[in-house]
């Protein structure tokens, strides 16, 4: 039996359309998020920004809430994996090597581009409760990412047993506030320099 044929417009189906649109809105949001802010920013901006009509955006989102949930789990899906990669990567390795590559990885996933870090760093932090709710998410798996990691070192005799998790809440605290005063300072330091002490007081903090 015969697969019934796909409606195209200029070469595209419905559903390749659709994709194109939520990534050109998803586009527009990081831009916009991420130098004008969240609250200075419309629907109708976001729109203008991405060439997509307003009733094409409500095809693909509720509102504008939504949006910033899609563009903000992007941020998080791409640090999530490299951060995991590289404790992959280093799994045979010295705690303070495993500790240096997740903590470049990550950061350089962040503040390589200002735009992610604003929406990271500034836009999500009490907009709602649901992007509240998906910040506090992100974090856990990045504390549960500090658990495993010391509880592996306990048990290879590197390090002595610790509250991991509290120091994990105290390591993305200073991060939150050292990558925000980075973002406003001008002018700016290296993000290198900003990456090396961050580094610093990770390895310090869990194996000192």
């Amino acid at each position: 039996m015969r697969e019934p044929s796909v409606r195209r417009y200029s070469g595209r189906s419905v559903e390749e359309w659709k994709a194109a649109r939520r990534e050109r809105l998803l586009a527009a949001a990081l831009e916009l998020f991420g130098t004008e802010g969240y609250p200075a920013t419309s629907v109708e901006r976001l729109c203008t920004q991405a060439k997509v009509s307003t009733r094409h955006f409500y095809h693909e989102f509720q509102n504008k809430e939504a949006v910033l949930l899609a563009v903000h789990a992007q941020v998080i899906e791409t640090a999530v994996r490299t951060t995991g990669d590289a404790l992959r990567r280093t799994a045979d390795r010295p705690v303070g090597e495993r500790i240096t590559a997740a903590v470049d990885s990550y950061l350089h996933t962040i503040m390589a581009d200002l735009r992610q870090a604003r929406i990271s760093f500034v836009e999500v932090v009490g907009t709602s409760p649901a992007v509240e709710e998906q910040r506090i998410a992100f974090r856990e798996l990045l504390i549960g990412s500090v658990n495993d990691l010391g509880e592996t070192a306990v048990g290879r005799g590197e390090i002595k047993p610790k509250d991991f998790r509290f120091l994990g809440l105290a390591f993305f605290g200073a991060v939150n506030t050292v990558v925000y005063d980075w973002m406003l300072t001008d002018p700016r330091p290296p993000e290198q320099t900003v990456q090396q002490s961050l580094r610093d007081l990770a390895v310090q903090l869990m194996t000192s």
